[in-house]
């Protein structure tokens, strides 16, 4: 909820086209139970040289990584890992490399970044938005301009102090509030914020976004997090569709409300903290 992957993905989008290949492995936490590592580790392979191969074993994968990629210039980043495991299966080639390629990790995890050998000098850990730039986020959601209405600058603050500084809670709630100009809607919401009891800010703005969707929106959103993040959004239409829901609508209020994106590729997303809490529920 901090933006690591965002981060992640803005430096690559300005820096690969400095390198001889790049590749991007989104949420290799997801992908890893969903498939398997040598998949993986052929993706990889595929995305920076354009080998398409399978890839029977982690290490037969690593053996072609650290055989193909020979004095590659390479920018990799491995987005979302969770486990030592994961990293085992790709950090070795970073030795055969060539020695300013760079590969980039992201973690809720510090320890198994530690584990797998980074040192803490090579660790950065992101903090939340300042002040000002969680104004400007939460007020661009709620009111579509990066300043309060005139009067509703203490809610704001409130608000602010209750997001702790994180994008992702600052982007829901602003949109779970937008265009909403009854004072009394935002302290009725700011109390639930308050009272919900889960041991984060993220889980509690989260929480409280779900439950303001009604019935349908509420299945859309479980059936996207549990079945559908990655696949075609018109299929999935399909589906509800004929189950007689209104999935055009349904979607796209998950969409104004944050909960969901579609890609340039027609695909569902969602972030990984909504995705988890969905299959929690």
């Amino acid at each position: 909820g901090v933006g690591k992957t965002t981060l992640a993905k803005e430096l690559f989008n300005r820096k690969s086209s400095d390198y001889g290949g790049s590749c991007f492995l989104f949420d290799v936490r997801e992908a890893a139970a969903n498939c398997s590592l040598n998949s993986l580790q052929s993706k990889l392979l595929k995305g920076l040289i354009q080998m398409d191969r399978q890839i029977d074993s982690i290490a037969e994968g690593i053996e072609m990584l650290r055989t193909n990629l020979k004095s590659f210039h390479a920018l990799v980043v491995l987005d979302n890992v969770d486990h030592v495991d994961q990293l085992d299966a790709f950090l070795s080639m970073k030795d055969t490399l060539r020695s300013d390629s760079l590969i980039l990790v992201t973690s809720r995890d510090k320890h198994v970044l530690t584990s797998s050998g980074i040192g803490e000098s090579s660790i950065y850990k992101l903090t939340g938005l300042n002040r000002q730039h969680s104004r400007e986020l939460f007020c661009s959601s709620a009111f579509c301009h990066p300043y309060p209405l005139p009067g509703f600058e203490y809610l704001v603050d409130e608000f602010l102090t209750a997001c702790g500084g994180l994008p992702l809670s600052l982007k829901v709630f602003g949109a779970l509030l937008c265009r909403e100009t009854d004072k009394s809607c935002w302290e009725d919401q700011l109390g639930r914020l308050q009272q919900v009891n889960l041991p984060t800010e993220i889980q509690r703005t989260l929480k409280i976004s779900y439950d303001a969707l009604n019935g349908e929106e509420k299945e859309i959103f479980l059936d996207i997090a549990c079945f559908f993040i990655g696949e075609n959004k018109d299929m999935a239409l399909r589906i509800w569709n004929g189950s007689g829901w209104k999935g055009s609508l349904g979607l796209r209020n998950l969409k104004d409300k944050c909960l969901v994106e579609v890609d340039s590729k027609n695909r569902l997303r969602m972030h990984d903290h909504l995705r988890d809490m969905g299959r929690d529920l």
